[in-house]
């Protein structure tokens, strides 16, 4: 569907186009342009996109329908191509920097790959950004090929805050340590886990997500590992990653998230936390696993 289509069924939701341009901060004459096909900034089609998938897509998801995708999804076994180095080779890249992508806006996949590489250096670029894309590269890769050859037997607080240490090694000093701070997620007026409690409350979810067996279990996990948010930062790459094992582990290609389904990603992970309902993040997660399929079959 093309933004002149949702921006008709926004209109539809929310009956006035003053009322719809408020809600996405913008003028209701940018709505009158956009309409008539008019060019929309990639900030504005993401406001737009979150929009449409909270009102209009994730309510119309019926449980029957997404119950039988998410099981036509995952009957398939990945097995064969989780045994091929090549694709874990091109899987590892595609997943870091879709990971990568989500919280640095202007990424781009070509110098990523080039980089990780080692087949350019920009000689400007910053040093806490080579770090994050090598060290993001890195892990992903690792942790996708320990997990095929058995080597991840259950996660741990410790394997979590060992990944951590991974992802920002060089980069904060409080690298593999929980936060010490109140943390607040942008745009969002969700509460998370208090410093205090960090250390029990992610004891407690090891206890009830260090070895999953479903989709719907990973989705109860990465609601909730999201809505405790122990690290000062990289809470969603980091969450990102233990998805990926934990959908190696079952014989499935890791999900992939990117800056496409971004979006779709939040409002299915936002709902899951502040509704309990887990099955339209489900959905996404074997739409998202589909079209990791569809990229390196």
């Amino acid at each position: 569907m093309d933004y002149q289509q949702k921006i008709e069924e926004l209109l539809k939701f929310f009956k006035y186009s003053t009322k719809l341009a408020q809600a996405l901060g913008v003028s209701r004459m940018s709505l009158i342009n956009w309409r008539d096909g008019g060019n929309i900034s990639e900030e504005n089609r993401f406001k737009i996109d979150v929009l449409y998938n909270k009102y209009i897509f994730i309510p119309a998801l019926k449980k029957e329908e997404v119950e039988k995708y998410v099981k036509k999804i995952i009957s398939l076994d990945d097995s064969r191509y989780l045994r091929n180095i090549d694709l874990i080779e091109e899987v590892s890249k595609i997943q870091a920097f879709g990971s990568y992508e989500i919280e640095v806006s202007d990424s781009n996949e070509e110098e990523f790959e080039k980089i990780i590489e080692g087949r350019y250096i920009q000689k400007d670029i910053e040093k806490r950004k080579l770090l994050e894309m090598n060290n993001l590269a890195f892990l992903t890769k690792q942790i996708i090929e320990q997990t095929i050859e058995g080597k991840i037997e259950k996660i741990t607080t410790d394997l979590i805050k060992k990944w951590h240490f991974g992802l920002f090694l060089g980069i904060r000093e409080d690298a593999g340590e929980y936060s010490k701070h109140i943390r607040k997620i942008k745009n969002s007026d969700l509460t998370l886990t208090h410093p205090e409690d960090i250390e029990e409350e992610m004891e407690y979810w090891v206890k009830l997500y260090g070895n999953v067996s479903n989709i719907y279990d990973i989705a109860k996990a990465h609601e909730h590992f999201e809505l405790i948010h122990p690290f000062g930062d990289g809470n969603g790459r980091v969450g990102r990653l233990i998805m990926a094992h934990q959908f190696v582990k079952l014989n499935l290609l890791p999900p992939l998230i990117n800056a496409q389904n971004k979006s779709f990603y939040y409002m299915t992970l936002e709902k899951a936390q502040k509704e309990g309902d887990i099955l339209p993040l489900a959905y996404f997660l074997a739409n998202a696993i589909e079209e990791m399929r569809k990229r390196v079959y």
